[in-house]
């Protein structure tokens, strides 16, 4: 019994060592993987929020926030696949996830994901759930809300007329909205055509001029997670749309230095062109960004003051952070920010608003919103 114990325990040896063998043969071979297997790329950050709300008068909320995200793009030959979830709780205009609920567990979602041909240098094509394929800066939040990927088709076409002037066009077929009751889908058509330019002593001047056409918005509704206050809705419990949105939007920015300081101003003007209800159809965004906080040791100071009148825009995809996101209401924004390294910033951000036109909802509201964040990039 003890013999053929011993023999067992031999036979297991002698079995283990072989495949040790075997396995450390074909790592000297090498593993064979897909040729683009060294193309892929992942990419992400993480941040820390304290988010702080005076509402009058309503109690003050305070919120401690975090906003995870993580990516991978992936070149194929012509066509890159993009792939990135983010935190969040569904919403369109936001991937923040508030401490809440007892430590209860956070959700992640498909934050984006779409496929890029890139075959020739001066055209681009995208389908999917992109990033925003229009040219966009800080003042354009009036009309898109950071966080806001649409879904869809896109194609870019870049021409280099001189050494100094590029010039673009961006196009979009975004779907809105899919109702299988009826044939009321809603759909956003975007066509922008813009000039970036490089002038005498490192000066550079970007400028574009872009529509976007909602249809079908009127009479109905996204199916959104989150209503943004603005817009002419059915009253305060249905969000049912009074309004089309044919928005015309010019976007200004400015680059310079001054002694060495970079020194960035811009600025947004927008109309909605469709008859509306309320006549209340332009918004206008503009300021200045001195210093650039990216570099280790590197900073920045911004000011900008923001109008948008009730049906100017789609409410449900401006900036979420102005008041409580939305239309018809007007402020300042204010902030500083330093980069102790690379990867890491600390940012101070400080919005006081108040409505626009106090006979429209949210009427009387003044609201404002204090932000404290520590982000790392990786």
């Amino acid at each position: 019994m003890k013999n053929s114990i011993a023999a067992l325990v031999l036979t297991v040896v002698i079995c283990i060592f072989e495949v040790g063998v075997g396995l450390a043969e074909e790592a000297k071979k090498g593993i064979e993987l897909s040729e683009w297997i060294d193309k892929i790329s992942f990419s992400g950050d993480l941040r820390l929020r304290y988010d702080s709300t005076q509402k009058d008068p309503a109690p003050d909320r305070h919120r401690f926030r975090f906003r995870l995200r993580f990516g991978s793009e992936i070149d194929i030959d012509d066509l890159m696949v993009g792939i990135r979830f983010a935190s969040g709780t569904g919403e369109q205009v936001s991937t923040n996830q508030s401490f809440d609920n007892l430590f209860g567990q956070k959700s992640l979602f498909i934050d984006r994901a779409y496929l890029l041909w890139k075959g020739l240098s001066w055209i681009r094509f995208t389908g999917g759930r992109m990033p925003n394929p229009f040219f966009t800066i800080f003042t354009t939040g009036m009309v898109w809300d950071d966080d806001i990927n649409p879904e869809g088709f896109a194609e870019a076409i870049s021409y280099k007329a001189g050494d100094n002037l590029d010039i673009f066009i961006n196009l979009g077929q975004f779907v809105l909205d899919e109702d299988k009751t009826d044939n009321n889908d809603q759909f956003l058509f975007g066509q922008q055509v813009g000039i970036k330019t490089k002038l005498p002593k490192d000066i550079k001047l970007n400028m574009a001029l872009a529509y976007y056409d909602a249809v079908n918005t009127r009479g109905g509704t996204f199916g959104q997670n989150e209503v943004q206050s603005g817009n002419s809705r059915v009253s305060s419990t249905d969000p049912t749309l009074l309004n089309d949105y044919n928005v015309l939007d010019l976007t200004v920015e400015f680059a310079t230095a001054i002694r060495g300081l970079p020194l960035n101003i811009q600025g947004d003007y927008i109309k909605n062109l469709a008859d509306t209800t309320t006549g209340e159809d332009i918004g206008y965004n503009a300021g200045f960004i001195i210093g650039k906080a990216g570099d280790p040791h590197t900073w920045e100071f911004a000011y900008f003051y923001k109008l948008i009148e009730t049906d100017a825009t789609l409410a449900d995809i401006a900036d979420s952070d102005f008041g409580e996101g939305g239309t018809n209401r007007k402020g300042h924004i204010i902030w500083a920010a330093y980069n102790p390294t690379k990867a890491l910033q600390f940012k101070i951000r400080y919005i006081p608003t108040e409505v626009e036109n106090s006979s429209l909802p949210p009427k009387n509201d003044d609201i404002s919103r204090l932000f404290l964040d520590a982000s790392i990039k990786f």
